[in-house]
């Protein structure tokens, strides 16, 4: 009988991606996969570690799971992901029950660790080269959304981001790969594909000596089906001309896209190694507006910087105010060792950053459900992706809603299919999502 395995995928969108590819590799190999971690005899962690919140939890999760040594049917423990790559030794020494550490670039020997573990204890991360992937074997966790990983690393140098130091220099699939990964994810019933990376307008430039993302778009859209593509984490100084046309220009590109910008004063975007200005992000939101008009902008931005003055806050707050982007995302600056940022004095107090946090985010949820107004009679096309048993609603997304995100689409009437596209006419609206009804 093969072994039982348990699996936990913590952290963004990307490192699901690689969970999936991890839970191909033990498909493959013949485990079972259970749900319940007290029948397992291996548990796998797949850690995050982005962020202070985000490590502790992965921390939290794999001391939780090693009490399942002593009173569960666990026999192997094993962290992988962004906390392995960065805290190997540490995890080793101080969590004795966990049995392997494998870092981000070498989650492929998977199947080779378990094997070998039996007799020792195992840490298997200083390979930073990219793993292009077995999309043979991929096991995924919706069945109709993915996240299409491009690229890995990050060639970025923002002074408060521990990426580099964890996943290494930016690296790009190549667009072959890509396309035939779509074409079976597609094939195989998927309705949205997002790219993912961590600067998705770099890709290419490593391999193709130039920012390649339009041409990969225009041979994603060329494969056969009905499904949608999202384009998440566009890094703002590679957002061209070329490929604005490409998003216009094609039925099945979202007019959505993700830009991180994480502030907009001048000084602090310096600080940040940010390679943008104000007066640039200004003309970048306006082109985008002016040239596709219906698109849904998402954003992030991180509070509390060191050094941050009220008035600068003010200035973000302002300026969200101003340009009333759809969807925006906030972050509580987080000091991470080894970056410049956590070098700089003053740090901004906890109850600061928080206090800054609460008042950005109570400002974009009023402007939030001001935007959300605008499509009230309209009719949107929806993916439906689950029933509401408790409240007898069909839930889905349109193009203007990235999936864990964004809003949801609550379906008053009718019977639908999951997985599948329908025509919805908005009847009433809130803070985040929309009510409507299908259309005859």
């Amino acid at each position: 009988m093969s072994a039982k395995v348990g699996f936990i995928s913590l952290g963004c969108d990307k490192n699901l991606v690689d969970s999936e590819y991890m839970l191909g590799i033990l498909k493959k190999y013949n485990y079972t996969i259970t749900n319940d971690e007290r029948e397992a005899d291996i548990i796998i962690v797949n850690t995050c570690g982005f962020i202070t919140d985000a490590k502790q939890e992965s921390i939290d999760t794999i001391l939780e799971m090693a009490q399942l040594k002593k009173t569960g049917k666990l026999k192997l423990l094993i962290a992988t992901g962004c906390l392995s790559q960065r805290y190997k030794d540490e995890l080793l020494e101080e969590i004795p029950e966990l049995d392997a550490v494998i870092g981000t670039g070498d989650f492929n020997k998977l199947h080779e660790v378990i094997k070998q573990l039996d007799s020792n204890r195992i840490k298997l991360v200083d390979n930073n080269n990219f793993v292009d992937y077995d999309i043979e074997n991929r096991v995924r966790i919706y069945p109709y959304i993915a996240f299409v990983k491009i690229a890995e690393g990050c060639d970025n140098c923002c002074s408060y981001c521990a990426i580099p130091l964890i996943k290494g220099q930016y690296k790009s699939r190549r667009i072959e790969s890509i396309k035939e990964e779509v074409e079976i994810l597609v094939k195989d019933g998927v309705k949205e594909i997002n790219l993912v990376a961590q600067d998705t307008t770099n890709y290419g430039i490593d391999i193709y000596g130039k920012a390649a993302l339009p041409e990969l778009l225009n041979e994603l859209v060329k494969i056969d089906g009905d499904f949608a593509i999202r384009i998440l984490y566009a890094y703002p100084t590679n957002i061209n001309q070329e490929l604005l046309d490409v998003i216009k220009n094609n039925s099945k590109i979202a007019k959505y896209l993700d830009i991180p910008l994480q502030h907009i004063n001048d000084r602090i975007l310096k600080l940040m190694g940010r390679p943008t200005s104000k007066q640039f992000i200004m003309q970048l939101i306006d082109n985008i507006r002016n040239q596709i008009p219906e698109i849904t902008l998402r954003t992030t931005f991180i509070v509390g910087f060191p050094t941050e003055t009220e008035a600068e806050f003010k200035e973000l707050v302002d300026f969200i105010k101003s340009y009333k982007f759809d969807k925006v995302g906030a972050f509580q600056y987080s000091r991470e060792e080894g970056t410049f940022a956590a070098t700089l004095k003053p740090q901004i107090p906890e109850k600061v950053k928080r206090r800054r946090y609460n008042e950005l985010m109570a400002v974009q949820q009023s402007i939030s459900k001001s935007k959300n107004q605008r499509f009230k009679g309209k009719v949107l096309k929806v993916l439906v992706e689950k029933f509401d048993s408790n409240n007898h609603v069909f839930i889905g997304r349109s193009e203007n809603d990235a999936p864990f995100v964004d809003g949801v689409i609550k379906i008053l009437n009718g019977n639908c299919k999951l997985g599948e596209f329908y025509n919805v006419q908005i009847v009433d609206t809130d803070e985040y999502d929309l009510i409507g009804k299908l259309t005859n």
